[in-house]
């Protein structure tokens, strides 16, 4: 639809605040900070999940006819035993907050990156810019 009006008539866009060839300081820590703690959090879930699998492979018995000769020794010789409850237990104690009323709460994603952003902000003068760049970095890396 032709308005009749000319393309003079409307104002040109507004140009963006944000300049890709003069970031400061903040924000670059923050993306380099920001691909840093998404490949090491990859890392560790790997190396975590890795460790989970072998724990249940050597409780785990064996339903092929012929086991593995090593998760046997595991499991014989008493070498791995992991008592799951008492594990939870403990998580439950590390990451679990107590309100006043002493109801437990879970950890959630707001109050994890609360606790991120406080811990790496901390004594660091760009913090605006430094967010930014981290939540930049998060999607880049």
């Amino acid at each position: 639809m032709n308005s009749g009006l000319g393309d003079d008539y409307y104002p040109p866009p507004p140009q963006s605040s944000v300049s890709m060839y003069e970031l400061g300081f903040g924000t670059v820590a923050g993306i380099c900070a920001g691909v840093f703690v998404k490949k090491g959090t990859k890392a560790l879930a790997w190396a975590l999940g890795g460790v989970f699998v072998l724990l249940q492979a050597s409780a785990v018995p064996c339903i092929r006819e012929t086991p593995l000769i090593s998760v046997q020794y595991l499991r014989s010789t008493s070498v791995v035993r992991v008592d799951w409850g008492k594990v939870a237990n403990k998580f439950e104690d590390r990451f679990h907050t107590v309100d006043a009323q002493g109801v437990k709460h879970t950890p959630n994603v707001m109050s994890l990156w609360r606790w991120i952003v406080d811990f790496l902000t901390a004594d660091f003068q760009p913090r605006a810019s430094f967010i930014a760049g981290f939540a930049l970095g998060l999607r880049i890396g």
